[in-house]
C-alpha cells in the first residue's frame, strides 16, 4: 500500500472535524523501533566462554529508540546462543552471551517489530570436555544439550556393528586432538568391544557384538586421570537370534543368556552348580530353546525328551518345546556325575551333557537286634542302627539324629554319620529315678523316622534282668533281679524260644534267693550240662511258694548274643 493510500484509509476512518489540528489532516505519529543494531563483537570466541554483547534499538530514523522490553537472541545457523531472551533498557541490551556450536556465524537478535544481525564472528570447539558414543541410526549433532539425534537400530546377538566415539567439548562440538585413549565397556557382560583405542583428530571408529537379549549400552571411558566425562550410549535393542540350541538347567543352577565365552565343560548358558539330587526322589528341570548366544527364544515345538542312566524316569516321557518346557526327572541308582541331557526326536538334535550328583537318603531304619529293650536304671544302652536307601542298600556318611521323647534318660550323642556300611551308634543313658519307667527314643535319618522304647527297670521290680542282651557283645552273664513280698521257696526255670527248660535253680524259703525282698541270680547264658545255649530270646520264669500256694509269680525275657 502506498503512503497517499494509507493517509486516505486513515482520514476516511474519523468523522470531519474529529481530532487536533486541521480539520481532515492527522497528527503526527510518534517513531517506532525499526531494527537492533549490534556493536562489533570480537573474533574467534569460543564455544562455552562467556562474552560482552551490547545491541541498541534503532527506530526508522536510526536514532536510539527507548525501548523497555525484551528480544530473542539466535545465530545465523539457528538457536545456538544462550541467553535465547535479552532485556533492553532504554534502548541498550548489555549483557553476556554463549555461543553452543563451533562454526563461522552471527548473531541475530529479534522480535515482532525488528532484528538485526551482529558481524561475523569465528566462534572455536571449546576444551575438551566430554566423549560421545555414536550408534549405526545416529548422528552427533553438535550445539544441543543431548548431542545426538536420530534412534539406534536395533541388532540380532551375535551380529557385529560399526559406532563411533568423539572427542567433543562441554557442548559436543569435535575438538581435533589426536592420540587420545579411550576404554570401552558394556552392560552386556559377555558383550565382545576393543578393551582400548585411540581417537584421531578427535574421532574413532571401532566394532562390537553385544550377545544378551534386551536394551544394552555400550560405555567409553577417558584414559585414567584423563579430565573428561565418559559417555553410555543410548539403548540399543538386542533381538534373540534364530533357534539353534537346547538348555537343560537344573535346581542350583540358572539360565544366563549370552554367554558364550564358556567351554562346554563349564555349562555355557547358564550359571551355578546342580545340586545334589536323591535317590528315587523327583525333582523338576527346565528345557529352553536358545538362539546360538543361549537367549531364549521360540522354538520349533519339535517333541523333546530326557536322556539318563537305564531305569531313571521321567515325566512327562516326552514334550513339546516352544520356548521352554519342564520336566520331573527321578535317578534310580546313586553316583557322582551321573549324566543327564535332552534330544530332539525329530532331528536328533542334543544338548550338552549336565552332571549331577545323586547321593541316597535314608528311607528305612533298622534297629539292630543288640539294642536292648530293658535296661537298669544308671546304666548306659548302646542304640544300633541301620540306615538304608530307597534300593534297600545302606547309606554312608547319612545324619542319624536321636531325640529323647518320653522318660528321663539321655541320648548321649544326638546326632552321627552312619560308617561304612550304614551304621551308626549312640548311647543312652538311663537316669535312675524312684520308680521304673518307659523311656522312648525317636531315630531318623532323611526321609526314614522310628520310635523305639527301652524299659528302665530298678531293683524293686518284681523281675529284671541285667544286662540285656548278654552274650559276647558285652557281658557273657546277666543277673536276675526279683523282689519277694515274703520269704518263700523259689523255683527259677529258663526256657528257650521253643519252650524248652534249659537251666533250673530252687531255693528255700529264708535262704539267698528265698528272702523277703530283693535277690539276685547269676546265669552265665549255659544250660543245665554246662553247655552255652543257642543265641536267642529266653523266657525267665520265677515261682515263690508258700504252704498256703503260689505267693509270686513273675516272667520275663532275656535275650543272649554269642
Amino acid at each position: 500500500m502506498s503512503a497517499a493510500a494509507g493517509l486516505l484509509l486513515l482520514l476516511s476512518a474519523y468523522p470531519v472535524g474529529f481530532g487536533t489540528g486541521t480539520v481532515g489532516v492527522p497528527a503526527r505519529s510518534p517513531d517506532r523501533l525499526a531494527s537492533f543494531e549490534w556493536q562489533n563483537i570480537p573474533s574467534p570466541q569460543y564455544v562455552g566462554e562467556s562474552f560482552r554483547v551490547r545491541v541498541l534499538a534503532r527506530d526508522e530514523n536510526g536514532a536510539l529508540y527507548d525501548y523497555d522490553g525484551t528480544a530473542f537472541l539466535s545465530t545465523s545457523l539457528g538457536a545456538y546462543v544462550v541467553p535465547a531472551v535479552v532485556q533492553f533498557f532504554n534502548g541498550v541490551c548489555d549483557t553476556s552471551a554463549i555461543v553452543t556450536l563451533a562454526d563461522d556465524l552471527s548473531l541475530r537478535c529479534f522480535n515482532d517489530s525488528a532484528s538485526g544481525l551482529s558481524n561475523e564472528i569465528e566462534v572455536a570447539a571449546g576444551a575438551p570436555a566430554r566423549l560421545v558414543t555414536i550408534l549405526p541410526g545416529e548422528q552427533l549433532v553438535p550445539g544441543i544439550a543431548r548431542g545426538r539425534t536420530g534412534s539406534p537400530a536395533g541388532h540380532t546377538a551375535g551380529d557385529v556393528f560399526p559406532f563411533q566415539v568423539y572427542l567433543t567439548d562441554e557442548w559436543f562440538n569435535q575438538v581435533n586432538l589426536s592420540g587420545d585413549s579411550v576404554y570401552f565397556g558394556s552392560d552386556d557382560r559377555f558383550g565382545r568391544l576393543p578393551a582400548a583405542g585411540e581417537l584421531a583428530n578427535g574421532a574413532g571408529s571401532f566394532t562390537a557384538s553385544l550377545r544378551t537379549a534386551g536394551q544394552r549400552h555400550l560405555f567409553a571411558s577417558p584414559a585414567p586421570g584423563e579430565p573428561l566425562l565418559p559417555d553410555t550410549s543410548s539403548a540399543v535393542d538386542v533381538a534373540a537370534g534364530p533357534f539353534t540350541r537346547m538348555l537343560l538347567v537344573a535346581p542350583g543352577e540358572t539360565p544366563l543368556p549370552g554367554d558364550t565365552t564358556s567351554g562346554v565343560g563349564n555349562t555355557p548358558g547358564k550359571a551355578g552348580t546342580p545340586d545334589p539330587q536323591y535317590l528315587a526322589t523327583p525333582f523338576d528341570v527346565t528345557v529352553y530353546a536358545c538362539d546360538a548366544c543361549w537367549n531364549p527364544r521360540a522354538g520349533t515345538g519339535n517333541p523333546v525328551y530326557l536322556l539318563s542312566g537305564a531305569g531313571d524316569s521321567c515325566s512327562p516321557a516326552v514334550a513339546e518345546l516352544r520356548d521352554s518346557v519342564g520336566f520331573t526327572f527321578r535317578f534310580s541308582r546313586r553316583g557322582d556325575n551321573r549324566p543327564l541331557w535332552v534330544r530332539d526326536s525329530t532331528t536328533s538334535e542334543q544338548s550338552y551333557v549336565t552332571y549331577i550328583d545323586v547321593r541316597a537318603r535314608g528311607t528305612s531304619i533298622e534297629v539292630d537286634p543288640l539294642t536292648p529293650d530293658t535296661i537298669r536304671a544308671g546304666e548306659t544302652a548302646a542304640v544300633k542302627v541301620r540306615v538304608r536307601d530307597a534300593n534297600g542298600d545302606p547309606v554312608v556318611a547319612a545324619l542319624v539324629q536321636f531325640e529323647r521323647v518320653m522318660g528321663s534318660g539321655t541320648v548321649l550323642q544326638p546326632a552321627l554319620l552312619t560308617d561304612t556300611i550304614g551304621y551308626a551308634t549312640s548311647h543312652f543313658v538311663c537316669t535312675p529315678s524312684p520308680a521304673s519307667e518307659q523311656d522312648s527314643i525317636r531315630i531318623s535319618s532323611g526321609d526314614a523316622d522310628t520310635v523305639i522304647g527301652i524299659y528302665v527297670s530298678h531293683l524293686s521290680d518284681s523281675l529284671f534282668a541285667f544286662p540285656n542282651p548278654f552274650g559276647s557283645i558285652n557281658r557273657e552273664s546277666t543277673l536276675i533281679f526279683y523282689s519277694l513280698h515274703r520269704a518263700s521257696s523259689v523255683r527259677l526255670t529258663i526256657y528257650d524260644p521253643f519252650g524248652n527248660p534249659v537251666w533250673k535253680r530252687r531255693f528255700n524259703q529264708g535262704e539267698p534267693g528265698g528272702r523277703f525282698g530283693d535277690n539276685i541270680v547269676y546265669w552265665d547264658g549255659r544250660n543245665t550240662k554246662g553247655q552255652r545255649v543257642a543265641s536267642g530270646v529266653y523266657l525267665i520264669q520265677v515261682l515263690g511258694m508258700l504252704p498256703t500256694g503260689i505267693d509270686f509269680k513273675g516272667i520275663y525275657r532275656v535275650g543272649v548274643v554269642w
